[in-house]
């Protein structure tokens, strides 16, 4: 609650220009809006492939059920905190006595990404701190304090993501820890080659869907080069991951995040929140709309039946 209220006061005075908003003034680039939406395909692709290596110790998947299972763990993760629903919806694909082991190699796909996004975050605030970029109110961003901070929470989770087992003798033995215990026993499952594998397709989704990001903030005209627009979709992303928040909530998060990092580079605020507003819809709403349409043919199959 209080990283929102902090987003809030960050960002509220430039949220009140999306009243004077005049869809007549703005201009859209179409060639970088339509790369973003052909983006789309790859993003899940790899994401599919990348759950797909997640369930060897649990399920041989082919990649076209794996992608099945992805698409309808959108649905479901619309409505939960940082998408845990993907643990409900994807599953659903696998044989019923698999299920629950299912949702653990789901939650450990998803712990994939984390010290990535991480990773990219310390090194545009690293970039930035360089480069002598300052965010107005949000200064500490570039300081070596907060970069050192950084630095040891992506070691860290790393370390537990590469290491599970080490932190196993750390959860105290009881039947209040036993879930936890039994979750870490599972995530040992995994060779050390399958560990490097899941931290790599989840670094090619992040440039993936950070360039989607970029492209969509291209398509609204604002005046940003590669670099410092990457740079920028990283330090996004890395402040969205300290939000526990459903996907429907999102959208004002990154809404948030956008206006606060880009407002440098435009003084018209509403143009980074259109931008994310398109970006949340295609990458998002789009794929869910047809994880929802698989909900919908299995259900008739089975009235059928």
């Amino acid at each position: 609650m209080a990283f929102y209220y902090g987003l809030y006061l960050l960002s509220k005075d430039h949220f009140s220009q999306l009243a004077e908003l005049d869809t007549n003034n703005i201009e859209i680039h179409y060639v970088p809006l339509v790369a973003a939406i052909l983006l789309v395909l790859p993003n899940w692709f790899i994401e599919a492939l990348k759950w797909k290596i997640s369930l060897r110790p649990v399920q041989y998947l082919s990649l076209g059920n794996s992608i099945i299972g992805v698409l309808k763990g959108i649905p479901p993760s619309l409505f939960t905190p940082n998408r845990v629903g993907e643990a409900i919806g994807r599953p659903s694909v696998l044989q019923k006595g698999n299920r629950i082991q299912g949702a653990l190699a789901t939650a450990y796909c998803g712990f994939s990404q984390m010290p990535i996004m991480m990773m990219c975050g310390v090194l545009s605030c690293v970039y930035f701190s360089c480069m002598d970029v300052e965010f107005a109110h949000t200064t500490f961003l570039t300081k070596w304090w907060f970069i050192l901070i950084g630095v040891v929470a992506t070691i860290l989770l790393v370390l537990l993501f590469l290491f599970p087992k080490y932190t196993i003798p750390f959860v105290k033995n009881s039947d209040k820890s036993k879930g936890l215990r039994s979750r870490l026993q599972f995530f040992c499952n995994y060779t050390y080659r399958e560990k490097v594998c899941l931290l790599g397709v989840s670094l090619a989704r992040f440039i993936v869907y950070s360039i989607q990001n970029y492209l969509t903030i291209l398509s609204l005209g604002i005046p940003i080069g590669f670099v410092d627009g990457m740079m920028s979709v990283f330090l996004i992303y890395a402040l969205m991951s300290f939000v526990p928040r459903p996907a429907l909530a999102e959208l004002g998060v990154r809404c948030s995040a956008t206006v606060l990092v880009l407002k440098g580079y435009t003084a018209d605020y509403t143009l980074p929140t259109i931008s994310s507003i398109i970006l949340w819809s295609i990458n998002l709403l789009l794929p869910a709309i047809c994880g929802a349409v698989f909900y919908f043919v299995k259900k008739k199959e089975k009235k059928v039946a």
